[in-house]
């Protein structure tokens, strides 16, 4: 983590094909890098690959030299009840305040509340529009 609200995150690219995710996986299990989550997504032939790790530069730097094109990112961990309609309140209010949602995945599900990393196009108007107690 960056800061006490920010999530750095890796985002790969690469083609959608057999083997990536085990390609990435065995460069940070060869380096000793714990993964600590994972989210993928593909479309039109192309992946994204979006993770967090427990050695955030050495994996990127990792990654890189074995040829996966990976980028550093960072998202808002956001904390919210774990019941309909809570994420809805929050994309209305971002959306109210002119703000894009650019990507976001549930980072955990515990006791009744949902942690979520949310990226946007402008991190302090969303933290702004969604208020300091549900960031974390």
């Amino acid at each position: 983590m960056s800061g006490s609200n920010l999530i750095n995150r890796i985002v790969v690219m690469a083609e959608d094909e057999v083997g990536v995710i085990a390609g990435i996986t065995g460069v940070l299990a060869g380096e000793g890098i714990n993964l600590e989550t994972i989210n993928t997504e593909s479309s039109g032939g192309r992946g994204a690959i979006i993770i967090t790790v427990d050695d955030y530069d050495h994996a990127l730097y990792v990654l890189n030299q074995a040829g996966f094109k990976a980028v550093g990112d960072d998202a808002l961990v956001v904390r919210l009840p774990d019941e309909p309609g809570a994420l809805a309140a929050v994309a209305d209010r971002l959306k109210q305040s002119g703000v894009n949602i650019q990507s976001m995945h549930i980072l955990n599900r515990q006791g009744g509340q949902a942690m979520i990393a949310l990226k946007t196009d402008n991190r302090d108007l969303a933290r702004d529009a969604i208020g300091s107690d549900a960031i974390v």
